[in-house]
């Protein structure tokens, strides 16, 4: 099956929600604690509405979406001098979401639509590419660090109280 990536536009918005529905079906079924099934009325029209400030980028395959990506770029800080962290005066390409349908995992739909990203970063002088994804997700670990090159660059701590 073909997959073809282009930006996304307005009529997207009821394939991109469900897709999202998915996706938080996935996690909430895999850890409960954290993630819940979301509540998705009106994000139809809310992404249809809006232009938005991302760069979002959607996978097809015979006419259905299967896939999307949102993304932004960060540039550098007016205090990254004054910062001992480098990325701060780096331009970045943050990635908010990478969402593929499981019927198409591990078929190359998010590869396409990262390397997209990373392609797009690169026409807009970004430096890095970085996302973060569930730790304990053994779906989305494997794929970032083992397929695509990803290596972790911070650790998230969490505590309940």
């Amino acid at each position: 099956m073909s997959v073809s990536i282009r930006i996304a536009r307005p009529g997207d918005g009821a394939a991109i929600a469900a897709l999202w529905l998915d996706a938080g079906s996935y996690y909430a079924e895999l850890d409960p604690e954290h993630f819940q099934i979301p509540d998705i009325d009106g994000l139809a029209e809310r992404i249809d509405g809006s232009p938005g400030h991302n760069h979002l980028l959607v996978a097809e395959a015979d006419g259905d979406l299967v896939g999307w990506l949102s993304a932004r770029l960060e540039r550098p800080a007016e205090e990254a001098a004054s910062q001992f962290v480098r990325e701060h005066g780096w331009t970045r390409v943050v990635v908010d979401a990478l969402v593929v349908a499981r019927s198409h995992w591990r078929g190359g739909t998010g590869t396409r639509l990262l390397v997209a990203a990373e392609s797009w970063g690169r026409e807009h002088s970004a430096e890095v590419i970085r996302l973060d994804t569930y730790a304990r997700s053994p779906v989305s670990v494997p794929f970032y660090e083992e397929h695509m090159g990803y290596a972790r660059r911070s650790i998230v701590f969490q505590k309940r109280l």
